[in-house]
């Protein structure tokens, strides 16, 4: 096993950044999501371990340059990446992660969901509103598409028009049957 990781260095850096660099693609524009939002922060802090890997992982390059780079980037990186993880194990076992980002309404449509979450960012902050498609894939694992958000806004109303309509706050918005694609 050691030779094995040993002889793959590269490939193990080049997949670890590629997946760090997904997750953050996937952080602002939500595609992939845990159905229990605790595996989503869960999930968040595994990967924000990465960066201090890769660190540890490029004393291992031969050539002094690349260790010299992969140092000083990665080095900042899981400083980074050490103030995120810190933020977010407050916000678990401080703001009560069940009520930071809490479904309100649910339209049940034949393959997929719509599900309206408010949001609390904690005591100095106002509610919003965020509106998702929501398609299981795998079980635990959603597909999803944010159709609508609102900030500040407690409530929402969420009306079902017909088989890939909903109108939410008298706005219509077509779905698609995939999430994605038709």
């Amino acid at each position: 096993m050691n030779k094995w990781f040993y002889k793959n260095k590269y490939i193990i850096h080049i997949v670890l950044i590629v997946i760090y660099v997904l997750w953050v693609i996937n952080y602002f524009y939500p595609v992939l999501r845990f159905k229990f939002s605790l595996l989503n922060y869960i999930f968040a802090l595994c990967v924000q371990m990465i960066p201090i890997v890769l660190l540890i992982n490029g004393f291992l390059f031969k050539h002094k340059i690349c260790k010299i780079l992969n140092s000083i980037f990665f080095a900042a990186l899981s400083l980074l990446s050490m103030a995120i993880e810190i933020v977010i194990l407050i916000g678990i076992f401080t703001l009560s992660w069940k009520s930071a980002f809490k479904p309100i309404h649910d339209v049940k449509f034949t393959s997929y969901s719509v599900v309206a979450y408010r949001t609390n960012g904690g005591a100095t902050t106002s509610y919003g509103i965020v509106v998702r498609q929501e398609k299981e894939i795998i079980k635990g694992i959603l597909l999803v598409k944010n159709l609508y958000s609102k900030y500040p806004m407690y409530d929402v109303e969420m009306n079902k028009i017909g088989d890939n309509q909903i109108e939410i706050n008298g706005e219509k918005i077509y779905l698609k049957r995939n999430v994605y694609i038709n």
